[in-house]
C-alpha cells in the first residue's frame, strides 16, 4: 500500500512538472520585480557535482521523460522565466547579432583617427624590462631576430623543448594537445632564411604563436576539447580567418592548445585531454575555456596565443593567469563560428598590452564573406596616445554595487587601480547597469540554444561528451522554447539601447575581471569534470555584458593576492569599435601595476634559445 501511494504521488509530481505551463506574472507584479535601479544579480540553486554524482546526472538528463523533467526543474528553480517577464516590459525589437550601426558622425570620427597611422609599424616603450622578471614580448622576438642575437629556428627548438618539459613532471601543465614538430621546425627554418636575407615576411615573422583547439589551423585537427570530434572531422583543410591573417604576417604556429570541452565552462577542467594547470600555482585553475592559450602565454612558452570568447573564455583565463586578454567588438575580428554565432569572438591572449595591440592590428578589419564585419570603421591605434599617462578628460564609469559579493582582495585592488587612474587625471563617474540578471539569463539562454543547435546532428554521440557538456546540451535542447530565445533577443535590444546611453556619460567602464581569483583544483574534479554554477557565476560576474551586447573589452593584471600570489586583473570595457581607448587605459594600468611576479611554470624562451 505504501509503495502504491508513493508511486501515485511520484506520478502526479511528474505530470505536474511535465504539463505545467510557464505562465508569466501579471503586469503589476512584473513592474515591481524589475525596478531597474538596483543591483539584481543573485546566486543560483544548483549543487556542486563531481565524479559519480556528475556522471549520474549527465546520464539522467538523457533519459526520455525523466531528462526533460530534471532540466525543466533546473530552469524553473533558477528563474529563467524572468527573461520572458522582463522582455514583456520593454519596447525594444529583438536583436539577433550585436552589431552597432555607425552614424555618419561616428564613422567620420573613426576615419579621422585612422589617418596617417601605419598599423604594421607599431612600436611601444618596453615595460618592466629592467625588473627581475618580465615576459618577452613580440617586439623582443622580432628585435632579436633583426639583431641576429637569436634565430627563429633556435626559438622553435626552445619552444618545442619547453612544451615537452612542461608536461614531463608529476604535475603536467597540459597547455598543448597537438604539436607538429617537423612542420614547426621547417617553418622556423624558412623564417630564419628570410631574416638572413633582410626580407621578413611581416610584423610577426618567426614569432611563436599558439592557437586554441577549436580554431582551424590547416593540417591540424580541431577537437573542440572533446575525445572524438578531431578524429571525426579530420585535419582542417584551411586556416580560420584569424590564423590566415597571422600566417600572412609570418607567425610561427607551434601547436594547438587545450581547452574546456566545447567552450562550455569557465574552469578549464578537461577530463579527456588533461586539466591545464595555472602556471602561478599548479593546484589552482586556469579558468576557461581558453585554458591552454592562457597557460602557454603565462608560462612564457609563447608571447601570444589565439583564443575564443563566448562568455569570458578569453578574458577569464587571461585574468586568472596574470596575462592580457582582448575581446574586440562584435566581428571587429572577423570569424565564422557556428557553435555560437552571436556570442563568439576570436581574439588574442598576450604577454603585454602592447602585444595585444599588435595582434589586434593584424587580426582586425573587414573580411569578404563576413558581411557583419564590413560594417566596421577603419582600425586605428596611435602609439603616442596609448603611451600617454595623462588621463585628463577621460571619464571612467564605476558601478559601485556591482562590486558587492566579490573577494575582498579583488575589491581592494579595484579601488587602488581606480584611485590611481583618478590621480592621473581621469574622472570617476558613478553609473548604473540596470537589470543585469535578465541580461545574464538572456546570455545563458542564447548560448545554450546556439550550442545545442550546432551539436544537434551529433546527438547520437552525446554520451561521448563529458557529463557537464551533456547537461548543458540537454538544457538547450529540451527546455528552452522559441519564446525564451526570442525574449532573450528582445533583452539584447534593450541592453544595447541602455549601454549606448551609459556611454554618453563615460568613455570606458572599469570593473574587476572576475569575482574571485583562481579557484583551487580539488582532487575530485579530474576524472569527470565539475559542475558548479555558483563558481561559474562568480567567474563570469563582470564578463557577459560584453559578449551579449557586442562591446569590446580587455583584461590586464593589476595586483596579486597576499597568500598564494595569484593574479588579480581589471577589466576595461568600451563602446563599439573603441578598442583604442581600451588599449590606452590598459597600458596605463599595466605601467603602474606592481611588478609582475614570476610564475611557477615559466620558460625564458629567448634566453633558452641562445643555448640551442
Amino acid at each position: 500500500m505504501q509503495w502504491t501511494s508513493a508511486i501515485a504521488v511520484a506520478f502526479v509530481a511528474v505530470l505536474v512538472v511535465v504539463t505545467r505551463e510557464e505562465i508569466i506574472s501579471s503586469p503589476a507584479d512584473i513592474a515591481a520585480k524589475f525596478p531597474g535601479n538596483t543591483m539584481d544579480l543573485r546566486s543560483v540553486k544548483s549543487p556542486r557535482l563531481t565524479g559519480a554524482a556528475l556522471r549520474f546526472v549527465g546520464q539522467l538528463v538523457r533519459v526520455p521523460v525523466v531528462g526533460p523533467i530534471v532540466a525543466k526543474m533546473l530552469k524553473a528553480d533558477n528563474g529563467f522565466i524572468e527573461v520572458r517577464e522582463f522582455a514583456s516590459t520593454v519596447p525594444d525589437a529583438p536583436i539577433y547579432y550585436p552589431v552597432h550601426i555607425l552614424s555618419a558622425e561616428e564613422r567620420a570620427t573613426h576615419e579621422t583617427k585612422a589617418r596617417g597611422i601605419a598599423l604594421d609599424e607599431l612600436r611601444f616603450a618596453p615595460v618592466g624590462e629592467n625588473l627581475p622578471f618580465h615576459r618577452w614580448s613580440i617586439q623582443d622576438y622580432t628585435d632579436a631576430y633583426k639583431a641576429g642575437t637569436v634565430t627563429p629556428l633556435q626559438v622553435a627548438r626552445a619552444v618545442l623543448a619547453a612544451i615537452e618539459d612542461s608536461d614531463a613532471g608529476d604535475v603536467p601543465l597540459r597547455a598543448f594537445i597537438q604539436v607538429r614538430k617537423d612542420e614547426v621546425l621547417a617553418e622556423a627554418s624558412a623564417s630564419t632564411t628570410r631574416y638572413a636575407a633582410g626580407k621578413p615576411l611581416g610584423v610577426l615573422d618567426g614569432v611563436p604563436i599558439a592557437v586554441k583547439d577549436e580554431v582551424d589551423v590547416k593540417g591540424y585537427e580541431s577537437s573542440y576539447g572533446t575525445s572524438f570530434l578531431g578524429a571525426l572531422n579530420g585535419p582542417a583543410k584551411n586556416d580560420a580567418i584569424a590564423v590566415a591573417r597571422l600566417r600572412a604576417a609570418g607567425a610561427l604556429f607551434v601547436g594547438k592548445t587545450n581547452m574546456h570541452e566545447c567552450g562550455l565552462g569557465t574552469t578549464g577542467i578537461n577530463p579527456y585531454h588533461g586539466t591545464v594547470r595555472n602556471p602561478y600555482n599548479a593546484q589552482h585553475m586556469t579558468g576557461g575555456s581558453s585554458s591552454g592559450s592562457a597557460a602557454a602565454v603565462a608560462a612564457g612558452i609563447v608571447p601570444a596565443a589565439i583564443a575564443v570568447d563566448g562568455g569570458g573564455s578569453t578574458r577569464i583565463p587571461a585574468g586568472l593567469c596574470g596575462v592580457v586578454g582582448l575581446k574586440a567588438s562584435y566581428q571587429r575580428i572577423p570569424c565564422h563560428f557556428p557553435a555560437a554565432p552571436s556570442l563568439a569572438y576570436v581574439g588574442p591572449i598576450t604577454a603585454t598590452v602592447a602585444d595585444a595591440a599588435r595582434m589586434y592590428a593584424v587580426l582586425a578589419g573587414a573580411e569578404e564573406g563576413v558581411p557583419m564585419s564590413q560594417l566596421q570603421p577603419p582600425v586605428h591605434l596611435d602609439p603616442a596616445v596609448i603611451e600617454d599617462t595623462n588621463l585628463k578628460g577621460l571619464r571612467v564609469g564605476i558601478y559601485r554595487d556591482y562590486l558587492v559579493g566579490s573577494d575582498d582582495e579583488i575589491v581592494t585592488a579595484f579601488w587602488a587601480t581606480a584611485r590611481h587612474l583618478e590621480s592621473l587625471g581621469a574622472k570617476l563617474v558613478d553609473v548604473v547597469l540596470p537589470n543585469l540578471q535578465s541580461i545574464h539569463f538572456s546570455h545563458a539562454i542564447t548560448i545554450l540554444s546556439e550550442e545545442a543547435t550546432n551539436a544537434d546532428a551529433l546527438y547520437n554521440s552525446i554520451g561521448s561528451y563529458s557529463p557537464e557538456v551533456q547537461i548543458n546540451y540537454q538544457l538547450g535542447r529540451s527546455v528552452l522554447t522559441a519564446m525564451d530565445v526570442l525574449a532573450a533577443q528582445r533583452v539584447r535590444g534593450y541592453g544595447m539601447r541602455v549601454v549606448a546611453e551609459v556611454f554618453k556619460s563615460v568613455d570606458v567602464l572599469l570593473t574587476p575581471t572576475s569575482g574571485t581569483t583562481a579557484p583551487t583544483l580539488a582532487p575530485d574534479v579530474f576524472e569527470s569534470g565539475l559542475s558548479d554554477l555558483s563558481l561559474t557565476i562568480a567567474l563570469m560576474r563582470y564578463i557577459l555584458v560584453g559578449n551579449f551586447l557586442g562591446l569590446p573589452s580587455i583584461t590586464v593584471p593589476a595586483a596579486y593576492t597576499k597568500d598564494h600570489h595569484l593574479p588579480i586583473s581589471m577589466l576595461v570595457q568600451g563602446f563599439h569599435y573603441n578598442e583604442n581607448e581600451l588599449v590606452h587605459l590598459a597600458r596605463v594600468i599595466e605601467k603602474f601595476a606592481p611588478p609582475a611576479k614570476p610564475a611557477s611554470f615559466y620558460y625564458s624562451i629567448l634566453d633558452d634559445a641562445k643555448l640551442l
